[in-house]
């Protein structure tokens, strides 16, 4: 048995095969891969990692599943697919993803890969058989539901470690009122103001958090310094899903294209707002040719970083008191207004180097009026 103290859960428990994956070298570098990546520039505390994210969801899916969940073969299988539902991430986690995915595919791919060969593979297939693990992805809503362990353990988990009260969730309620209809994870009747607050909290944790102005503005530099790195080939792709976020610092500080963004980064020299556009007001590709016309006119670099979306389509069904499932958007005014509150919250970002604000920025928000 294997016990470690946890921040939220306090002490959870591993039994001697997860304790032995815990150990595997590719379980081991998810300690060096930062959760919310380049948003410690703002929030500080927020240095918690991939590593014990994966220990807190595969303790909380045990928890969920354990209540749900007869079958006790089934409920270890859960608890060993949270643990180990992370594995392929690479470096600089989601942000990383964001660009890496288009040279090998995205943390789920890696992960199965991850899971078919190598050390873990091998441990798996001495009981469960690694196979049967890998495609869980995707499938395994304990852990991936809209109120699922992992959205469940990193909403809390950030909202600790960046020291905002947005994450704030009634996680006990929520696992008291979890239900499973057929394979379908959802809510009980009486658990739908948790599932309204968790809903909440993610919309809150996106608005202020992850999508902060300055938390974007850096994201927008690494995933410069990424594929930067990549084309002038200092540093393969599929390298990123065996380095941690400081190893791949170093590395594309070697790189004649990348290197800049990155020592801006980490000296925190970011590059500043010259101004903000309403997402209505222009799309995604027309935006990809302002930013080249504005290069090729100012003869700096300006960059117009596009928001990503803050939430899903809400999925999640309440399990009513009559035996029947009912979308919770037809039952909650209050998820609803979320998604229009969120079209009025998404900006498009133009940045550019603080000398070249001072120089342009004038005549830039002029030339790009809208």
């Amino acid at each position: 048995m294997v016990i470690i103290k946890d921040e939220l859960y306090g002490t959870i428990e591993f039994n001697d095969i997860q304790g032995r994956i815990i150990d595997t070298k590719e379980f081991q570098r998810l300690r060096g891969i930062k959760q919310m990546s380049v948003t410690n520039l703002v929030y500080p505390g927020a240095n918690h990692t991939r590593f014990e994210h994966s220990l807190g969801t595969s303790h909380l899916a045990s928890v969920i599943a354990g209540k749900l969940i007869e079958d006790r073969d089934l409920q270890e299988k859960i608890k060993l697919f949270g643990l180990v539902h992370d594995i392929g991430h690479t470096a600089f986690s989601h942000e990383g993803e964001d660009v890496l995915k288009d040279y090998i595919g995205d943390h789920e791919k890696v992960g199965k890969e991850m899971l078919e060969k190598g050390e873990i593979a091998d441990i798996l297939n001495e009981n469960y058989g690694a196979k049967n693990i890998s495609e869980m992805f995707g499938k395994e809503t304990v852990i991936e539901a809209d109120i699922g362990a992992d959205r469940m353990d990193y909403l809390k988990r950030d909202a600790l470690n960046t020291g905002v009260a947005y994450g704030v969730i009634d996680m006990d309620r929520l696992v008291h009122t979890v239900r499973l209809s057929g394979k379908e994870l959802c809510v009980s009747e009486g658990g739908l103001e948790a599932a309204e607050s968790l809903l909440v909290a993610r919309f809150m944790m996106f608005s202020t958090v992850y999508l902060h102005k300055t938390v974007r503005i850096a994201t927008a530099m690494l995933h410069r310094a990424i594929r930067n790195s990549i084309e002038d080939k200092t540093i393969k792709p599929e390298e990123f899903v065996y380095m941690g976020d400081e190893v791949a610092y170093w590395k594309m500080k070697e790189s004649k294209q990348g290197s800049e963004y990155a020592n801006r980064i980490l000296e925190r020299r970011l590059y500043k707002e010259v101004t903000a556009i309403p997402e209505e007001k222009i799309n995604r590709e027309d935006a990809k040719k302002l930013e080249k016309e504005l290069n090729e006119k100012f003869g700096c670099e300006i960059i117009i970083d596009y928001p990503t979306q803050f939430s899903k389509t809400v999925g999640l069904h309440v399990l009513k008191k009559n035996g029947k499932l009912a979308p919770l958007v037809e039952l909650s005014d209050l998820v609803n207004s979320l998604t229009e509150a969120e079209k009025k919250r998404r900006r498009i970002l133009v940045l550019a180097k603080e000398e070249d604000k001072k120089k342009y920025g004038g005549s830039i928000i002029k030339e790009i009026s809208l």
